[in-house]
């Protein structure tokens, strides 16, 4: 039987440095400002683009559309959220942040800031640009084998241009 090298694993270590990157950064957003993963990522989610479906900003967050429901109940019971029926089609709701949403923004975008300068401490400029360069690469291969395959690729809602936050982080 084969067994997978898990120690050497680019796609395991990937996912470990993302996971544990993104715990540090519950933990610290949870104790500032008392906002869970969930809660937290779907106020930034919609700081880059509000007005969407439920569906629309799960794939925003490589989520599925069940998973926020409780998570966007939430956020609207407290005051972070609304929703409006989409006068396109009224069987869907658009997600709007609140004033109150609004004024976290800024101060969650610089938590996030302060934990990636946390998780890119010592690691020098050039051992970045080769490391972006490569993660564009993998991903760019990914991307086509999914194509390749006939199936759709996920929306690159993050890297449009046209969607800005109201705060950007300064690049790597």
């Amino acid at each position: 039987m084969k067994t997978l090298d898990l120690k050497d694993s680019i796609g395991l270590m990937m996912k470990r440095s993302a996971k544990a990157w993104e715990r540090a950064t519950d933990i610290e957003l949870t104790e500032r400002f008392g906002l869970t993963g969930g809660k937290w990522k779907v106020i930034t989610g919609l700081s880059i683009k509000e007005g969407i479906t439920q569906k629309q900003l799960a794939d925003m967050m490589f989520v599925e559309a069940p998973t926020l429901v409780p998570i966007i109940d939430r956020l609207e019971k407290e005051g972070y959220l609304t929703r409006q029926s989409d006068p396109k089609d009224r069987r869907n709701n658009l997600i709007f942040l609140t004033k109150k949403a609004k004024k976290t923004v800024d101060p969650i975008i610089d938590c996030i800031a302060k934990m990636r300068d946390i998780g890119l401490d010592k690691i020098s400029k050039k051992d970045l640009e080769i490391t972006k360069k490569t993660l564009t690469q993998i991903n760019a291969n990914a991307e086509a084998f999914i194509m390749e395959k006939g199936k759709k690729t996920e929306p690159d809602v993050w890297t449009n241009p046209q969607n800005k936050s109201q705060k950007t982080l300064v690049k790597v």
